[in-house]
């Protein structure tokens, strides 16, 4: 029941409609007996969205593409990792001051705690907020990473932060990986028919991470299974970095296992 001393907390990004958020930290207000709703804020400018956060206030905010980056200029301060990584994707407002968080990568590193890191070659296709994360995550473990991306200049961009390979798509198949991981939206609805990397890449003895969660199998995931790979579902990071967010506000650990039934029965209620 919302009152007059319910507590606001959002997902900010463009677009939103589509974002799992809600569901999530709702169930979990709900749960835990905390008095707050969770609502969606979508605006193509981050201005706006910080001003609305300020003036509201909204207490709490996932933030989502666009605006990982851009948002950072106007928080009063930054998480020292989340400044590493160059992204933030988690604000909280106390007593009227913005901090900047990054839980991506607590996510990042729950999906991957079962691969082997140290000296594998890891390939990722993609250069933006979530790629930044995932490459500062597989830089930190010792990996060897070689990022793809569409806009080259993008890719070049991460690699000099973080010390990476850029490769071109005709390299791609000419190296052996270790992992593969597809960091943009390839895959995900209405595009389920496509893949990030060519099929004849996927074989036994490698682990394919994919940040597409919706549909929970996708393409490159299932092909992945059916080869003989190890596939592992952007629902896992999702979920870890929401409860990453709402322990960074609540001051306190969040149990996942009541949660992960509640987002897979969603999704495919959503995508059948």
């Amino acid at each position: 029941m919302i009152t007059p001393a319910t507590k606001l907390t959002a997902v900010l990004g463009d677009p939103v409609t589509h974002s799992l958020s809600p569901l999530l930290h709702n169930a979990i207000y709900e749960k835990e007996g905390v008095d707050a709703v969770y609502l969606a804020f979508g605006n193509p400018e981050v201005e706006p969205l910080i001003a609305a956060m300020r003036a509201l206030p909204i207490h709490h905010a996932a933030v989502t593409m666009p605006h990982k980056q851009t948002i950072m200029p106007f928080l009063d301060t930054i998480d020292e990792e989340a400044r590493a990584i160059g992204a933030v994707n988690t604000v909280i407002n106390r007593d009227g001051k913005l901090h900047g968080y990054n839980t991506d990568v607590v996510g990042v590193a729950k999906a991957l705690e079962a691969v082997p890191l140290k000296g594998t070659n890891a390939l990722v296709i993609g250069a933006g907020g979530a790629a930044r994360t995932v490459v500062y995550h597989l830089s930190r473990e010792g990996a060897n990473v070689f990022v793809h991306n569409r806009e080259e200049k993008q890719a070049r961009e991460l690699c000099d932060v973080f010390g990476c390979t850029v490769i071109g798509e005709s390299e791609i198949a000419k190296r052996e990986y270790g992992l593969i991981v597809n960091a943009t939206p390839i895959g995900m609805r209405p595009d389920v028919d496509s893949m990030p990397v060519a099929a004849e890449m996927l074989h036994a003895g490698i682990a394919v991470f994919d940040l597409v969660y919706s549909p929970l199998e996708t393409k490159l995931l299932r092909t992945a299974k059916e080869k003989g790979a190890k596939p592992t579902s952007g629902l896992i990071m999702f979920l870890a970095q929401g409860l990453e967010q709402e322990r960074l506000w609540l001051g306190r650990d969040i149990e996942q296992t009541p949660y992960e039934k509640l987002l897979e029965e969603h999704i495919r209620m959503r995508d059948s």
